[in-house]
């Protein structure tokens, strides 16, 4: 990576630390893992029937959540795009 400017570098640090901030954010907290515990507690007393829609939810929500990810993984890799593709393009043409 020696080769890219100075100034493409520090973009991406300063983009890797943004992103990194914000998933130490979004991380679970001890209130998010109090409530998966008291979730888990509700679902334990409850009849099989209960337990089956409440784990179809949690599945649910899961896969809802994955797709989220998935897009935002997306967004990061067409902005790399738009931020490389002016810089090689600039390397092939001298």
């Amino acid at each position: 990576m020696s080769d890219w400017p100075d100034w493409f570098q520090e973009a991406l640090r300063q983009r890797f630390y943004q992103l990194e901030l914000a998933s130490e954010q979004a991380s679970c907290s001890s209130e998010d893992n109090n409530l998966f515990t008291q979730m888990d507690q509700f679902k334990t007393n409850q009849t099989e029937d209960i337990q089956h829609l409440l784990s179809e939810w949690e599945e649910a929500i899961g896969y809802q959540l994955s797709q989220d990810k998935q897009s935002i993984y997306m967004e990061g890799v067409k902005d790399g795009i738009r931020l490389i593709l002016p810089v090689v393009q600039t390397t092939v043409t001298r």
